[in-house]
């Protein structure tokens, strides 16, 4: 079988067509530059075909599909615009109404109208408020309450149950509770939704006072305040004399360090601010010193212990001098600072 060239055939008949499209003189000038051999020289280009290159065939666009969407504006446009335009007209309006509205008031003289119309819907839109989040009183709790009666707690707290927690008056219910005879202190809390909290803080008794006539209580910080009516304080030391409660908690602290003759001491009495006279439970008195009055009332506890003093028929003792012990006796006096007295140097320099 022959094979066919079909290339060489191809680049014959190309060469064919060159030729063809030549003109005579390009055709003279090639055949004189072409070698005895048939073969073109090595410098010498082929000269480009005149023939003009056909145009490239393009795909067809796609038919245009017309979109009325593409016309419309986005929305996120309309929303800012309209934004722009309701905040404008709400400025004019807030300003219409900030300098509008009192000069028409006041031109038409309805001002105190206004006002009391104002206050009547604050006061419905409160109380609407209130309705709606049930901020009524249910329950009072209270705490640090031992002497005080719950009759007088609740008659000075006066609330009812269904009363508006808002509208209860902190301040004046604490200054009520302080007025109570035990009451030293009181924290009143709300505790929402429904319930009020109210701490109290009691005085401590530690001795009575008598004042114009009266007796009262003191407490440890000094303070003085009435006795209850239902209270057992008759026991409690009685103190008299100027200046008398702010030392109290002192003395009484003195005489706790001897204390089975505590016991024994009823009254006490302030003299000049200076010192203290104590009375004991059988009539026997006991002047202690300015001075170091604890040596003192340590001094005379121990000879009591080793003497028994209280019960020898002494009227009284005075431990006011620094180095005597006076022994009072009843023989011949005729009140409790004159009569016989008997002196006892006290050897051990102990200074009352």
């Amino acid at each position: 079988m022959r094979r066919l060239n079909l290339i060489g055939n191809s680049r014959r008949a190309r060469e064919l067509e060159d030729c063809a499209a030549l003109s005579a003189g390009a055709i003279i000038s090639r055949a004189a530059a072409t070698r005895p051999d048939g073969t073109p020289p090595e410098d010498t280009r082929v000269a480009p075909t005149l023939r003009p290159d056909p145009d490239p065939v393009l795909p067809a666009d796609p038919p245009v599909r017309r979109n009325r969407r593409a016309r419309r504006r986005p929305l996120h446009q309309i929303g800012a615009e309209f934004r722009a335009r309701s905040a404008m007209f709400a400025r004019f309006v807030l300003l219409v109404g900030l300098f509008g509205f009192p000069v028409w008031l006041w031109q038409t003289g309805r001002t105190e109208s206004a006002i009391a119309l104002i206050d009547r819907s604050a006061v419905q839109a409160g109380e609407a408020f209130r309705t709606a989040l049930a901020l009524r009183l249910e329950h009072v709790y209270v705490s640090g309450r031992q002497r005080t009666s719950r009759t007088a707690l609740s008659s000075v707290v006066g609330l009812d149950r269904g009363v508006s927690l808002t509208e209860i008056d902190i301040a004046g219910l604490r200054g009520r509770l302080r007025t109570l005879p035990w009451i030293a202190d009181a924290t009143v809390e709300r505790r929402w939704p429904d319930a009020l909290y109210v701490r109290l803080r009691e005085h401590t008794a530690i001795a009575r006072f008598e004042v114009g006539g009266r007796i009262k209580l003191i407490s440890r910080g000094g303070a003085i305040f009435d006795m209850a009516a239902d209270g057992n304080h008759w026991n409690k030391l009685l103190v008299k004399g100027t200046g008398a409660p702010e030392r109290t908690a002192a003395l009484v602290a003195l005489l706790q360090t001897r204390p089975v003759l505590a016991k024994r001491v009823v009254q006490a009495t302030r003299r000049g601010r200076r010192r203290w006279d104590l009375r004991f439970d059988n009539g026997v008195f006991l002047k202690l010193p300015e001075r170091r009055p604890d040596a003192a009332w340590h001094r005379f506890a121990d000879l009591d212990r080793a003497h028994n003093l209280l019960a020898r028929g002494a009227q009284g003792f005075d431990m006011r001098s620094r180095f005597e012990f006076v022994i009072r006796t009843p023989e011949g006096e005729a009140g409790e600072g004159a009569g016989a007295t008997h002196r006892t140097a006290d050897h051990n320099g102990d200074r009352g």
